[in-house]
C-alpha cells in the first residue's frame, strides 16, 4: 500500500483525520474551529446509530450535522434523510449552508455532481435527500438509513415519527434527533431521557473539583463572572474550553449531549446574565441553556388549567357561538359569554346544519381549509351566520382578528398562535367557565393536553411563538379557538369574561324542564343524527 492509498483508507476510517488532512471549510470558508468548539471533537467521531443533542443557539452543530452527512454518505455507505421544519427552512439551510460548504472544498466537489439541488444531494453513489415535516407526503417518498432530524422540535411530531418508516427495509436504521429543546417530554427531551446523558465536564484549576457548568450555581451574579461550584472562584474561559464529556449514565442505547452557551467560551458571564434579564423565560431555557422550558409556565396545558373552570351551572346558552375544527373527524364546542358549555364530535356534516337550526341565534366560526366545498355551500345557506376562518399572520399591522367585508363578507382572517395563546391564557386565569363536571370533559382535555409552545428566532432576531400538538389530535383546541373569534363579534365578552361570578354560579338541577342542554354528557344523547331535533 503505497502513501496515497494509505492516506485514503485513513480518512475513510477516522472523519477527524480527513477533517484535518483535506483542511475541510465552513459555510465561511474558515477552517473547522476546535479551539473553541472543542466540544464538536467527540460529537463529530461519534458514530453510534442513535444521537441526542439538546442545545442551545448558534453552536455550530447544524455545520456539524451537515459534513457528518456528507462523509456518512461517502465513506458509511449510507443513504440519509435530512429535515427540517419546513421547504422554506429547507430552502434557506441548503443554499446558505450545504452549497457554500460544498463550495468551499474541492474533496466535496469532486464527490458531488448536484451541488446546486435544493432537495437532494448525490453524494459519490448514495444520496442526502433534504425534506421538510409539514407534509405528511414528505415523509413517504423515499427510503433511508440514517434520519437526522435537525431542529425537532419545531417540526411536525407526527411526521417526524412518520419518517421513521423510511428506515424499515435499511440494515441500518440509524437516526440522530438534535433541536433547541421546547418543554419536557417532547421532541428531543424524549430520546435524552433514554439516553446516557453526557456533561460538559470541566477541572477547577483552584480546587481540582470536577463540575459541569449550571445556571445559575455557576454564575456570580454581582461580579458577572464564571465560577466554581465548590470553591467558588472565578473560571476563566480558558477552563470552560478544556472539558471532557461524562456518561451519566452507562449501557444505553442512545448516546445523549446537552450543549448550552455557559459551555461557549466566547460567551461571558455577562451575555447570561442579559440574556436572562432581556429574554423571555422560554428563549433563555431554549436557546441560552438548551433545556426544556420548565413546564410551571404556560408553555404546555396542564389539567388543573382546564379542570378548575368546570362549575355545574345552568348556561343561558343565549347567543352562542360554535367552532367548528373540520378534518375526517369533525369537532366543534358551543359557547357564549358565559362560557363552554357542551363539545362533540361527528362524522356527518349535516350535523352543523342540525346545530344552526337547533339554535337560532347562533353564529358559526368554521375552519375554511380542508372540505372547501360543502363549508362554502354551508356559508351560502347560512349567510351572515357562518364564517370561514384561515390562519394567518398579520405582519404588517399585527392584527389579531380581521373580519372580512364587502366581497370578502363570510370570511375571517386570525392569527393562529396568538389566539391560541389567548384561549390558553384565559383558561389560565379562570375566565373561560365550563359547564359540567370534570368527567365531562375528560375527553375534551386529552387534546389540550397534546398541546406544547415552541419559540423561534426570527430573522430580526425576535422570538417568535408557536403552539404544537405532539400526536395530532388538537382538534377541540382549534375548535376552541374558532369559538373565541367568533365571541371577538360580541364585543362586551372581555367584560363579561372579567365579571363571571363562580361563587353565585347556580347548581344544575337533576332534571332541566326548561329544555336547555345541562351538560356535555346528558346533550349525546340528543345530538345523534336519528333524533328528531324538533323535541330539543
Amino acid at each position: 500500500m503505497n502513501k496515497k492509498e494509505l492516506i485514503n483508507k485513513l480518512e475513510s476510517e477516522n472523519i477527524l483525520i480527513w477533517l484535518d488532512n483535506q483542511r475541510i471549510k465552513t459555510e465561511d470558508g474558515k477552517d473547522i474551529d476546535f479551539y473553541n468548539h472543542r466540544y464538536l471533537w467527540d460529537i463529530y467521531n461519534d458514530w453510534s446509530p442513535k444521537i441526542v443533542c439538546l442545545k442551545a443557539a448558534q453552536i455550530c452543530f447544524t455545520v456539524t450535522a451537515i459534513i457528518k452527512a456528507i462523509y456518512a454518505a461517502k465513506h458509511k455507505k449510507l443513504n440519509i434523510i435530512y429535515t427540517l421544519p419546513s421547504e422554506g427552512d429547507i430552502n434557506d439551510i441548503v443554499s446558505s449552508k450545504v452549497n457554500n460548504i460544498i463550495n468551499n472544498n474541492p474533496i466535496l466537489q469532486e464527490w458531488i455532481k448536484d451541488k446546486d439541488s435544493i432537495q437532494q444531494k448525490r453524494v459519490g453513489d448514495r444520496t442526502i435527500y433534504f425534506r421538510g415535516t409539514k407534509t405528511e407526503r414528505a415523509a413517504l417518498a423515499v427510503s433511508s438509513d440514517l434520519n437526522i432530524h435537525d431542529e425537532e422540535d419545531r417540526s411536525d411530531q407526527q411526521v417526524i415519527a412518520q419518517y421513521s418508516s423510511r428506515l424499515q427495509h435499511s440494515d441500518y436504521k440509524w437516526e440522530w434527533h438534535f433541536s433547541n429543546p421546547s418543554v419536557k417530554g417532547n421532541g428531543v427531551d424524549r430520546y435524552w431521557e433514554v439516553s446516557d446523558q453526557k456533561h460538559w465536564f470541566i477541572k477547577c484549576p483552584h480546587c481540582g473539583a470536577w463540575q459541569y457548568l449550571s445556571w445559575p450555581d455557576s454564575i456570580d451574579m454581582e461580579k458577572e463572572i464564571y465560577i466554581c461550584k465548590e470553591c467558588e472562584k472565578e473560571l476563566s474561559d480558558d477552563v470552560r474550553r478544556k472539558g471532557i464529556w461524562v456518561q451519566k449514565y452507562k449501557n444505553r442505547e442512545w448516546s445523549g449531549y446537552w450543549i448550552s452557551l455557559l459551555m461557549a467560551p466566547w460567551v461571558s458571564a455577562k451575555d447570561i446574565i442579559n440574556y436572562y434579564k432581556t429574554k423571555p423565560q422560554g428563549y433563555f431555557y431554549n436557546f441560552v441553556l438548551g433545556l426544556p422550558e420548565p413546564s410551571s409556565t404556560v408553555s404546555q396545558v396542564d389539567p388543573d388549567m382546564i379542570y378548575k373552570n368546570c362549575f355545574q351551572f345552568v348556561n343561558s346558552q343565549t347567543r352562542p357561538v360554535i367552532g367548528v375544527d373540520i378534518g375526517i373527524t369533525i369537532h366543534y364546542v358551543i359557547g357564549n359569554k358565559e362560557g363552554l358549555f357542551y363539545y362533540n364530535k361527528t362524522k356527518h356534516f349535516e350535523d352543523l346544519e342540525k346545530l344552526l337550526l337547533r339554535f337560532k341565534d347562533a353564529i358559526m366560526i368554521i375552519d375554511a381549509g380542508p372540505d372547501i366545498f360543502r363549508v362554502r355551500d354551508l356559508r351560502e345557506k347560512f349567510m351572515g351566520r357562518v364564517f370561514l376562518c384561515n390562519f394567518v399572520r398579520d405582519r404588517k399591522t399585527m392584527q389579531l382578528i380581521r373580519w372580512g367585508k364587502d366581497q370578502e363578507f363570510g370570511n375571517v382572517l386570525a392569527d393562529r398562535n396568538r389566539m391560541i395563546q389567548i384561549v390558553v391564557d384565559e383558561f389560565n386565569d379562570g375566565r373561560i367557565t365550563l359547564q359540567g363536571t370534570r368527567d365531562d370533559w375528560k375527553e375534551y382535555y386529552q387534546h389540550w393536553s397534546t398541546m406544547y409552545r415552541t419559540t423561534e428566532i426570527d430573522k430580526l432576531g425576535t422570538p417568535v411563538y408557536e403552539w404544537l400538538s405532539t400526536t395530532g389530535n388538537d382538534h377541540w383546541c382549534l375548535a376552541t379557538t374558532y369559538w373565541r373569534i367568533g365571541m371577538d363579534k360580541f364585543s362586551e365578552m372581555g367584560e363579561v369574561f372579567q365579571n363571571v361570578q363562580k361563587s353565585s354560579i347556580k347548581i344544575v338541577p337533576t332534571v332541566d324542564l326548561t329544555g336547555k342542554i345541562e351538560n356535555p354528557a346528558l346533550i349525546k344523547q340528543i345530538l345523534k343524527p336519528k333524533n328528531d331535533w324538533r323535541k330539543c
